[in-house]
């Protein structure tokens, strides 16, 4: 990494507005309340111009680096030469909270990229699924639209399959998909009914779910989950067999989408375990079992092979075969006691992985002299927020339960 950019001038960004909590409007008092549970917690970062970024909220160190940066200055160079400060210092200039000085002028993100990074990130092109997650990042970037919200959507709806008239008589409702995958009545039927409990739909529930007869105690782990993505025309061959493979693995649950816009989506059917031994189980069953099935493929996911990749371990050198390419991958869900705010609804992994994506790929996209492509800064940034970017897993620093 290059040493010459820790002796430049920085300051805290011109389009943020440092706030206390006790100076934020009464809404937002009330949204941001539980924070104050934190005592390192001081307030949030404001957006100077509405909608340009989104509220970050600040412990009391950043708070005070960020006020002290008002005027433009060097920083400490006995600070700096920690290498543990220096990394929090590129991910607040890569995030957009401080600047620093290049040829006189002050800039962050991808306009900094090159004087605080020290290459260009990898294309990400380790088999099919790492194909599909840089084509949507890629396909994310090529969009007209800066919002957030949009180029999230475009990040976790990639992939989904065309929703013609085909599939939607064929699969227009919940009835319509049981019927398809044998869950009314026959072998598959009766699969379900000595195994597993269909769980209750909510009205906006989009899934139809089950759980195990035989459950193990709940907990606040982090959720092991296994994508099966056949095309849809094959969807009941691999339902059938996820329930009778599962049926042997004691509190795994799955769910399916409920009607064609369900099935034509990539991640179409998942199973949930508590631990990644079980998900091994059922990955080893399910490749034997669903050999030379056509798959669909799920972006943002770790490709399944035997044995699979693990956070904090080297990537699977040996790709499926090319019958299964893209079949079976795997993710592992943030356990609830990541969210910091009560109200917020608890995120899969795949969309935690777009929104975060998203909002590099955003602010990449808003850069004056960028030097580095906005999908390959996005990379970056989420490979430097804990993310095993060629396998789409987390590492195991990024949340505290996973050990």
């Amino acid at each position: 990494m290059m040493q010459t950019w820790t002796s430049s001038r920085f300051r805290s960004s011109r389009a943020l507005d440092l706030k206390r909590f006790d100076e934020l409007a009464p809404e937002q008092q009330n949204a941001f309340r539980e924070l104050q549970k934190d005592d390192d917690f001081y307030g949030l970062l404001v957006p100077r111009v509405g909608g340009s970024a989104s509220l970050k909220s600040v412990g009391r160190q950043t708070a005070q680096l960020f006020a002290s940066l008002d005027e433009p200055s060097r920083l400490d160079a006995s600070l700096m030469s920690d290498a543990p400060y220096r990394e929090d210092i590129i991910d607040l200039i890569l995030d957009g909270i401080l600047e620093i000085e290049i040829g006189g002028a002050f800039c962050s993100g991808a306009d900094a990229f090159r004087i605080v990074a020290s290459e260009l990130p990898d294309a990400i092109d380790r088999g099919r699924i790492g194909r599909l997650s840089r084509e949507a990042l890629q396909h994310a970037e090529d969009l007209s639209t800066r919002d957030a919200a949009a180029i999230t959507n475009a990040l976790y709806l990639y992939h989904r399959m065309p929703r013609t008239r085909v599939w939607e008589s064929r699969f227009p409702d919940r009835d319509a998909v049981l019927r398809s995958i044998g869950a009314s009545e026959g072998p598959t039927a009766s699969l379900l009914e000595r195994n597993w409990i269909r769980t209750p739909a909510s009205p906006e529930s989009v899934w139809i779910s089950w759980q195990a007869l035989v459950r193990r105690p709940a907990n606040d782990s982090v959720t092991w989950k296994l994508y099966v993505s056949p095309h849809p025309g094959q969807i009941a061959d691999a339902f059938h067999a996820l329930v009778r493979v599962l049926a042997d693995i004691p509190g795994s649950q799955m769910k399916i989408g409920h009607d064609a816009a369900g099935l034509l989506r990539p991640d179409k059917l998942i199973a949930y375990f508590g631990t990644q031994d079980d998900l091994d189980v059922a990955g080893r069953a399910l490749m034997s079992e669903l050999r030379g099935c056509p798959a669909h493929g799920v972006p943002f996911t770790a490709e399944w092979c035997a044995p699979p990749a693990r956070p904090g371990t080297e990537a699977c050198q040996r790709p499926a075969p090319l019958e299964t390419d893209g079949l079976l991958s795997w993710g592992v869900d943030p356990p609830d006691s990541e969210r910091a705010l009560s109200w917020l609804e608890r995120e899969s992994w795949r969309l935690w992985l777009a929104r975060t994506l998203g909002a590099a790929l955003v602010f990449a996209k808003g850069a004056t002299r960028p030097v580095v492509e906005p999908w390959r800064f996005a990379i970056e940034r989420v490979r430097r927020h804990g993310v095993d970017v060629d396998t789409w897993t987390p590492d195991e620093t990024l949340w505290r339960s996973v050990a």
